[in-house]
């Protein structure tokens, strides 16, 4: 009875496919903001927010092929699979 009730309020950072489609989508959400602002995240930033942001935005420009890779399989297992 209360196995199922646990099993079906699950939220994305205890689901580890949940936590990769959130996690891709935040660099590639920081990545597509900072193209259109370059000083929108600063690495200097006193908030670690936008720090955090930053660091996004630059994993998402150095490993673009790589993110778009992930995009696409996550995109395959949530679509089939899941």
């Amino acid at each position: 009875k209360y196995s199922n009730l646990w099993s079906t309020t699950m939220s994305a950072l205890f689901d580890v496919p949940s936590l990769l489609v959130v996690l891709l989508l935040f660099i590639c959400t920081t990545t597509y903001l900072r193209s259109l602002r370059k000083n929108l995240f600063e690495r200097e930033s006193k908030n670690s927010f936008l720090r955090l942001c930053w660091k996004a935005s630059r994993v998402g420009e150095r490993l673009s092929p790589w993110v778009g890779g992930l995009c696409m399989v996550m995109a395959v297992h949530l679509i089939f699979i899941k």
